[in-house]
């Protein structure tokens, strides 16, 4: 693989700059000046690799998704079964970088904005869709087929797993969440362990 080219290295240093201006200054801070300084560039020069504020934060948001969606890769290469593979994404998603404060201080600038952005908030709906997608595929293997009404069941607790998944981070996130980020995890875990005890208890699809 060749060499990143100049516009490649210039958007990266961007992106990385934005990162930490945001974790420092916060969103309202962070502006294009303050980034193309932290950057070693001056602020004329950022218009040639972004258009705009709006979309340096939107390829900074696929930056970290991107490195997130690496790191679950890199769990799922060791998950042999289908609960070792719904670990693995909740692993990755609720891992220690995850909860960086310069990654954590972009994540929550992130979702302050959604509402107000439509690049950001089609970003949110792919990456929404993607974990749920994600957790769906391992639960469907999981889950027998004599479960009565068995891909609602699926869709349902896919959407409770993502749904959590999202909770549990931003809880975790806030300074004064009350919830220890090391303890994630487990919470997440005793949550699919009670949907699927429950959907044992309910039994086989009657003949």
């Amino acid at each position: 693989m060749g060499r990143p080219s100049l516009k490649t290295r210039r958007r990266d240093d961007l992106i990385r700059a934005c990162i930490q201006t945001i974790h420092e200054e916060g969103l309202e801070g962070a502006s294009l000046a303050r980034i193309a300084k932290r950057a070693g560039l001056t602020a004329g020069i950022v218009s040639h690799y972004f258009a705009d504020k709006a979309e340096l934060m939107e390829a900074t948001m696929r930056h970290i998704g991107e490195a997130l969606g690496r790191e679950q890769a890199r769990r799922l290469r060791d998950a042999n079964t289908p609960l070792e593979r719904i670990t693995a994404i909740m692993a990755a998603n609720l891992g220690a970088e995850q909860f960086r404060p310069d990654t954590s201080a972009v994540w929550l600038s992130f979702w302050a904005r959604v509402n107000h952005s439509p690049r950001l908030a089609r970003i949110q709906r792919i990456n929404a869709a993607r974990l749920t997608s994600n957790l769906r595929h391992p639960l469907r293997a999981l889950i027998s087929d004599s479960v009565p009404d068995k891909d609602e069941e699926v869709q349902r607790i896919a959407l409770i797993l993502s749904t959590l998944i999202d909770g549990l981070w931003l809880r975790a996130a806030l300074e004064n969440g009350g919830v220890d980020p090391a303890r994630t995890l487990g919470l997440a875990l005793r949550t699919l362990e009670a949907e699927l005890g429950h959907l044992t208890q309910r039994g086989p699809v009657p003949p």
